[in-house]
């Protein structure tokens, strides 16, 4: 191998470049701190992208003799493009990778709006198991709760909380991969809480730009879009992000000063190294890429080994830590692919410098 060759010199001290390896590639715990951190967040828009195709409509105090329901609630069926019905707003909790809760609505539906809004969420094929006092749920949530397939659900716990029909309701599973839970009750629609959707002849840029419409004409309703519950959610986490950058660069300054202490250890005894090749006639700036090539490939390397560490400890933490509460860790976040990614350039960058610094100094020296 040509000794200019980036391989060379790491190929030939193996035994010193594995610590430099091993500290790089236990930044991939950082993708893992990513993924663990913004799990709380991803499983919350996760249930809530289940009704990205739903207004809710409720009475928030204003509409006193409730006119404006009224004359919402009659827009809504002499209009071919809109489909609105009463929905018991119940809830239900699902747990966190933080040890907490957090929690959503568990709607109930009557049997003829639940045929509906499973054709239009797609939720079950076998609509025959749709009946009264039936409760669907995810098995993500099934797994949290205990629930089995055919299973019964005889009564109220803290995980989850209903109001409507009577129990035990059947539990029916839905191949959702979200936590989620709904209940099918007849006497759902004795309730103030409406859904409002577009019909199968409607769009989803005509719904939104008549809600927009809607929500001028009846003020004194609570008219709340998808659009409108995912920016009170990232309102709600935006905390979250000031607390995992703050991660992020006390870990890369712990690395950076743990990593670098071991590079200036292994090039200051280069130096001769770089003198000689100077003074057989290689220019510096080749010399300059030879190291920075160096430095690019050991990074490299320990970033693949902390790809295998990452996917290896989140594939663990999720079969025998997360799935059995039926949480899982995924694979891939903005938040995990970018802070690992940061986290290693701002460790090569200026080790980079500081090498090529260094090395201009020993032959400014001998000079």
């Amino acid at each position: 191998m040509n000794p200019f060759h980036a391989g060379y010199f790491v190929l030939r001290n193996m035994r010193r470049m594995a610590a430099v390896f091993f500290m790089i590639a236990m930044t991939g715990l950082l993708y893992v701190g990513g993924s663990y951190l913004s799990n709380i967040e991803v499983e919350c828009a996760k249930t809530m992208e289940q009704y990205r195709d739903f207004a809710f409509v409720s009475d928030n105090g204003e509409d006193t003799d409730g006119s404006q329901l009224k004359a919402l609630l009659a827009e809504a069926e002499a209009d071919g493009l809109l489909k609105m019905y009463p929905v018991g707003a119940n809830s239900f909790l699902f747990p966190t990778t933080l040890g907490f809760q957090n929690g959503d609505y568990a709607f109930s539906y009557t049997t003829e709006d639940f045929l509906w809004v499973n054709r239009r969420m797609g939720l079950i094929e076998d609509e025959t198991v749709i009946a009264d006092n039936t409760l669907f749920v995810s098995g993500r949530q099934a797994r949290y709760l205990n629930l089995e397939d055919g299973g019964l659900f005889t009564e109220n716990r803290n995980e989850a909380v209903f109001y409507y029909g009577e129990r035990p309701y059947r539990v029916r599973l839905v191949p959702v991969d979200s936590f989620f839970m709904c209940l099918v009750a007849e006497d759902s629609a004795f309730h103030s809480f409406y859904h409002l959707a577009w019909s199968g002849e409607g769009s989803r840029d005509a719904f939104t730009e008549r809600l927009t419409e809607l929500k001028v004409k009846y003020d004194r309703l609570k008219i709340e879009r998808y659009e409108d519950r995912k920016e009170r959610l990232v309102e709600n986490f935006a905390i979250n992000s000031v607390i995992f950058v703050s991660i992020i660069a006390v870990v890369t300054c712990v690395f950076f000063v743990t990593i670098n202490a071991v590079l200036v250890g292994i090039y200051d005894k280069r130096t001769s190294e770089f003198i000689l090749y100077e003074s057989i006639g290689i220019p510096r700036r080749r010399i300059y890429r030879k190291v920075v090539w160096e430095l690019l490939l050991i990074t490299g390397i320990g970033m693949v080994l902390g790809t295998v560490l990452a996917f290896l400890t989140i594939t663990l933490l999720n079969l025998f830590v997360y799935r059995k509460s039926g949480l899982q860790l995924y694979y891939y976040h903005p938040w995990s692919l970018y802070s690992w990614l940061l986290c290693n350039g701002m460790i090569l960058v200026p080790s980079i410098l500081i090498r090529l610094r260094g090395i201009a100094r020993g032959q400014k020296k001998l000079a």
